[in-house]
């Protein structure tokens, strides 16, 4: 074996570990498959050297990033080779020393980890947020912080050793099936996060979520240290009848206080509090965070309002627990648009909620005549014909609005929660919501116009 490490993918994660490695003086080495491009530029100028095929060089190990799936042939080839194959969170953990609060869910985890991340920092510790999330965990990682890092199942399966300080489950649905194959083999990567946990750790874990109430149980027994919370019960974090969030006996604030919406989002904030205490924040620090984070860019919040015309957007709910999470936080009327790139989650978990929720699905993209046969037959459902992205979302919304206004007296909800992948027609589901949030724009626009022209012709 060599001493040289070889990052195989760059991207966002891949070239973060390239530049660290080369700041640390390591020998590296990196493959990519587009060969060109600014983070390749950036590997070469970090003194790191391209390969353009893996073969057997004897590297001391490969850092793979989380899009190569696990079973690339590369991937196996050195792994037979005899090359340890990790990831990016896993080497960093490896390599430095500090405090780390691993966060994974179906939904949810992203926002877990920010708010977590800003509640820490205000309370003055010197925290960042890193992983799944942006930046890279890489980028930002320095000995003595507080890492609080979001892990989806694509880098948990290439962590064999972590073990964070605080792993936090938030819920468990069903995701990535074109990736993993099956639902069993993502919740097995998924539970990766507790695998190396011990009776130093502390395993903050959702209470009301029969799967990972089995495994928190599982892991009391081994003597981590499991602390609950839950929507429905009392537990060392929960929400009381009258709304009120509790932790550890004692009141933090009001539900009504939070200012994110929806009730998937309370499950969040107690989360949060759960997680911040195992660091060491103190109780008032803690119950400030809750009250001062205000959400992601993307996630379940008020794109706008039109008239009595409420816009919701939720561009990342890509999953059915999250969709089921939003629609069931949006108040009726309802018109749902959803499609894009579908991930092959099963749809039939849904229908009862739409049946029960939905005035109006409005869909686009690619995956749109498979939930017109999901959900067809429940609802009125319109197909959107243009494939070019902002078109199609300018006819979606313009219907979703006409809707409300001619059969429910201009009064209602859109929402936005795809249930799909955004590749199809956008570049990211940040570019889709940025496409809704235009939409929705260009009907305000359209209504202020038609407002005018009512009031200068006198009618």
């Amino acid at each position: 074996m060599t001493g040289e490490v070889l990052v195989y993918g760059l991207g966002r994660s891949g070239l973060a570990v390239v530049k660290r490695l080369r700041e640390a003086g390591a020998a590296t080495a990196f493959y990519d498959r587009r060969g060109s491009g600014q983070d390749v530029s950036e590997a070469l100028r970090s003194g790191a050297r391209s390969v353009t095929a893996v073969t057997d060089d004897g590297f001391a190990l490969a850092i793979a990033a989380p899009g190569v799936p696990i079973d690339h042939p590369d991937l196996v080839a050195l792994r037979a080779a005899g090359t340890e194959v990790i990831g990016e969170v896993e080497w960093v953990w490896r390599t430095t020393p500090g405090t780390y609060v691993g966060i994974t869910g179906t939904a949810g985890k992203g926002s877990v980890t920010r708010w977590t991340a800003d509640t820490l920092a205000a309370a003055g510790m010197d925290a960042v947020a890193g992983g799944n999330i942006v930046p890279a965990l890489a980028a930002v990682a320095r000995p003595g912080r507080v890492h609080v890092v979001e892990m989806s199942s694509f880098q948990l399966e290439r962590c064999p050793t972590f073990a964070p300080d605080v792993a936090v489950l938030l819920n468990l649905g069903e995701d990535h099936i074109d990736r993993h194959g099956s639902v069993a083999a993502y919740h097995a990567a998924k539970r990766n996060l507790i695998a190396n946990l011990g009776p130093r750790s502390t395993l903050v874990v959702n209470d009301d979520d029969p799967v990972l109430r089995r495994w928190a149980d599982e892991s009391e027994a081994a003597g981590v240290n499991v602390r609950r919370f839950s929507l429905q019960r009392h537990a060392a974090a929960y929400r009381t009848p009258d709304g009120m969030l509790v932790l550890d006996g004692e009141p933090l604030l009001h539900a009504g206080d939070l200012n994110v919406l929806g009730e998937h989002q309370v499950a969040n904030a107690l989360a949060v509090a759960l997680a911040c205490a195992a660091v060491g924040a103190p109780v008032t620090a803690i119950a400030a965070g809750l009250r001062a984070f205000t959400g992601l860019p993307g996630r379940y919040s008020v794109a706008g309002q039109v008239g009595g015309v409420r816009f919701l957007e939720d561009s990342i709910a890509t999953r059915p627990l999250a969709v089921a999470a939003a629609l069931r936080s949006s108040p009726r009327p309802l018109v749902w648009l959803a499609g894009g790139q579908g991930k092959g989650a099963s749809l039939t978990e849904l229908r009862e909620l739409v049946a029960d929720k939905v005035d109006l699905l409005v869909l686009i993209g690619a995956s749109a005549e498979e939930f017109r046969s999901a959900f067809g037959d429940l609802v009125p459902t319109v197909v959107v014909a243009e494939r070019d992205g902002r078109a199609a979302m300018r006819t979606a919304v313009t219907v979703a609005h006409a809707h409300l206004r001619d059969h429910h007296a201009g009064a209602g909800t859109v929402l936005l929660a795809p249930l799909a992948a955004s590749f199809d027609q956008f570049e990211d589901y940040a570019d889709r919501a940025a496409a809704f949030r235009e939409a929705l724009g260009a009907i305000g626009d359209a209504t202020d116009a038609a407002r005018a022209d009512a009031g200068g012709s006198g009618a």
